[in-house]
């Protein structure tokens, strides 16, 4: 199959507009022939922006195209699984976001269905793509930094501004009506620590706190997770604060540190003999849609499995609802 893929996009929410849709417009073997989204002037405006030649609010409309040969899914992920199922069904490719599915028996019905359609579904675990993750693991992997490891993960994100910005206030508190931050920004973590240890959870022990009374559910949560190869990880996510710090992604072992600076794009490894730095010199975010895209469009082409895949997709979501456990047992 050498002619462009016909692709099209459900959801044209933030996610959508400022990544995948610039992503697919860029890509050479990729013709994005439809839009859909609930919001039809939504649609349309991206429509003429990029020149699409689609644009609908019934997202049946856009499965019914026999020209599609995939989609790509970014909408909540309460509403995911379902149109995913569905793309499946209709002979569709599916490249969703994360996460999959907001519980694992919904998920794993996804992978049911992706097996009994043979259509291929990859997971929008876009940061684990480029080589600056792929430098962390190597350098795991050659044993730079030793073991066991300590793994020191932090994401804040989604300020708190009802006021200044109500719309991003309303989207974000129904989505914490489905789950804490650490289901949705918690499955990129998850991924992260999958990606980079490579060993099985043994232990997950999660604590959280509402800085606000009327939060649906905790908007900041700390976890300890113990992997069956000996190492550890601290996390801690927050969502709906005014301030954030940093944030923070260090992996640290008795021959010395790791860091992933994803502001200033570059990781660094420091031992006691040497300092070894690989920089990104192109935008690191947009950079890793686009070499996801291209390895979606490469698994279909190939008929190879998509990596992530729903396997993934199931790992990460398993390890989110651990921490989630965890927290209503506290």
């Amino acid at each position: 199959m050498n002619e462009s893929l016909r692709i099209g996009v459900i959801g044209c929410g933030d996610i959508a507009a400022t990544r995948h849709i610039p992503a697919l417009s860029a890509c050479s073997d990729v013709r994005l022939a439809a839009l859909c989204d609930a919001d039809l002037q939504r649609a349309r405006h991206l429509a003429e922006q990029y020149q699409v030649p689609i644009a609908t609010a019934d997202y049946r409309e856009l499965l019914q195209n026999e020209s599609l040969d995939a989609v790509v899914i970014c909408t909540p992920p309460w509403v995911t699984p379902h149109l995913t199922m569905e793309s499946l069904q209709a002979g569709k490719h599916v490249l969703c976001e994360k996460p999959m599915a907001v519980d694992v028996n919904t998920a794993e019905k996804v992978r049911e269905t992706e097996r009994a359609t043979g259509y291929k579904v990859q997971v929008g675990f876009t940061y684990r793509h480029g080589p600056l993750l792929e430098t962390l693991r190597e350098w795991i992997k050659q044993g730079k930094l030793g073991s066991p490891l300590v793994y020191r993960l932090g994401i804040f994100d989604e300020s708190w501004d009802p006021t200044g910005n109500p719309e991003h206030y309303d989207r974000i508190y129904r989505t914490m009506q489905h789950g804490s931050p650490s289901i949705h920004d918690g499955a990129h973590v998850a991924d992260f620590l999958q990606f980079l240890a490579e060993s099985p959870v043994t232990a997950v022990e999660s604590f959280g706190i509402r800085t606000r009374t009327e939060f649906p559910t905790t908007n900041y949560d700390l976890s300890v997770i113990r992997f069956e190869n000996g190492d550890i990880a601290k996390v801690e996510i927050g969502w709906f604060l005014p301030k954030f710090p940093k944030g923070e992604f260090e992996i640290v072992g008795p021959k010395g540190i790791a860091i992933f600076d994803r502001f200033d794009q570059y990781v660094q490894l420091k031992t006691g003999e040497i300092t070894e730095t690989v920089k990104l010199e192109e935008d690191w975010a947009a950079s890793c849609f686009s070499i996801q895209l291209g390895k979606f469009i490469a698994s279909i082409r190939t008929n190879t499995p998509c990596v992530p895949g729903v396997d993934e997709g199931i790992g990460s979501l398993a390890l989110t609802k651990a921490i989630e456990k965890s927290l209503r047992e506290r």
